[in-house]
């Protein structure tokens, strides 16, 4: 137990030295990081309450991860090199084996790094606000609402790889943003944050093999649509970089990992699936067949209130029952707001917020043409657009719009 202390302290303070330093200029900071030690808290405490049956029993992908960081520890310890480490699912399960290696197996370690990293999400969410010039405290709510989300402390308080992924899309947004934001950054800085980028979307395409094309087309959208409006060099560059890297991405990595990907809906009862030219066939087959309007509305509502006790992880727990069931009237409410927010992004013709919709849009229209029709995926998945959503939940910023033009001034302050 005191090692499991030792590393909630150690934690606690390194979220709550991050966040002076990302936030050492704004008066509300203290109150914010507060609330992140708590959403942190919080996190440790539902680690414990999932591993009360014990560690090597409990959960389904955490589990499995956890089991494999093991083996893997044990091929480090034995003297494998990293590069000649052997391993199934995803590279995730390396970093963890290399935690083991180092500190001895933990899973409540793991999982609490998870949880710190959770917490960073909210930080350079919080930031990105800031950057687009949103209001102190409009900008410290989005950051708040998102580490205070059940289903975030769910899916970042386990063994799981969707720590990373979120941690990873934000990030890449976040380096975005200031790579063109930031005029002052010399050409070093610039050229490391572009080569930062490009890395991050080639470890998130290791994570998630589609993440290749909703992150870079997306990027280039918002890129392209800078340049287009400014002019400056800088982001057509780094558009044409982004693009060159992903390409090599695509034929290097995405298509030697296609076989046997887990998440990609393929009909094996009509094809051998021999070779990646059957694979692509089958899981086109299987997205042809799917009525699209249907399958994008389960992705953006499932689950509906009703299937909520039927959850496997939550059934018969009454009191998970009702936080899901809560969180999804909160989520059904933020995306009928979000369009608001939506519209004003279009209205001012802002290419960053447009780009960040492409992702949500791409992300969302592919997990909802791959995904199992099963309400417990569609509720996983979709959490990876919770971030980027949280941005166009506002409609404050639209009616400022609608009473312009109507009045015919010019409102350039934006909330």
């Amino acid at each position: 137990m005191l090692e499991q202390i030792l590393w909630m302290l150690f934690l606690m303070a390194l979220s709550a030295i991050v966040g002076m330093l990302l936030f050492k200029d704004k008066p509300n900071k203290i109150w914010f990081i507060i609330f992140a030690e708590l959403a942190l808290i919080i996190r440790f405490i539902f680690t414990f309450i999932m591993f009360s049956n014990g560690t090597e029993y409990s959960g389904t992908d955490g589990l499995i991860y956890h089991q494999v960081a093991k083996d893997i520890a044990r091929q480090l310890k034995s003297g494998v090199p990293v590069w000649d480490l052997k391993y199934e699912y995803t590279w995730y399960t390396v970093l963890v084996g290399i935690q083991y290696a180092i500190f001895g197996v933990n899973r409540y370690a793991a999982s609490f790094v998870n949880s710190f990293i959770s917490i960073l999400s909210g930080y350079y969410l919080t930031s990105i606000a800031l950057k687009l010039k949103f209001k102190d405290r409009r900008s410290f709510l989005i950051g708040t609402i998102y580490m205070f989300i059940p289903s975030m402390i769910v899916w970042t308080a386990d063994t799981r790889k969707e720590s990373l992924i979120f941690f990873f899309v934000i990030l890449v947004w976040y380096m975005a943003l200031l790579i063109i934001k930031d005029r002052q950054l010399p050409i070093i800085g610039q050229v490391l944050l572009i080569t930062g980028v490009c890395v991050l979307i080639w470890l998130s395409t290791l994570l998630r093999i589609y993440m290749l094309y909703t992150l870079s087309g997306a990027l280039f959208i918002y890129l392209m649509l800078y340049y287009i409006k400014t002019q400056r060099k800088l982001a057509l560059i780094f558009c044409l970089t982004v693009l060159a890297f992903s390409l090599l991405i695509n034929f290097t990595t995405v298509m030697n990992n296609m076989r046997d990907y887990h998440a990609l809906a393929m009909d094996r009862s009509k094809s051998g699936d021999e070779d990646l030219d059957e694979e692509l066939s089958s899981i086109f087959a299987t997205i042809m067949e799917k009525d699209v309007a249907a399958s994008i509305n389960c992705f953006l509502t499932k689950p509906y209130l009703e299937d909520v006790p039927y959850i496997t992880d939550i059934a018969a727990n009454t009191t998970a029952i009702i936080i899901v069931k809560a969180e999804m009237l909160l989520w059904y409410l933020g995306l009928v707001i979000s369009i608001f927010g939506i519209m004003h992004a279009f209205i001012k013709w802002d290419p960053y917020l447009i780009g960040v919709l492409a992702f949500i849009v791409s992300y969302g229209l592919i997990n909802a043409l791959i995904s199992e029709d099963v309400p417990d995926t569609y509720y996983r998945y979709r959490a990876a657009i919770i971030a980027p959503m949280l941005l166009f939940i506002d409609y404050k910023s639209f009616y400022k719009d609608i009473k312009a033009l109507i009045m015919g001034k010019q409102y350039s302050q934006q909330s």
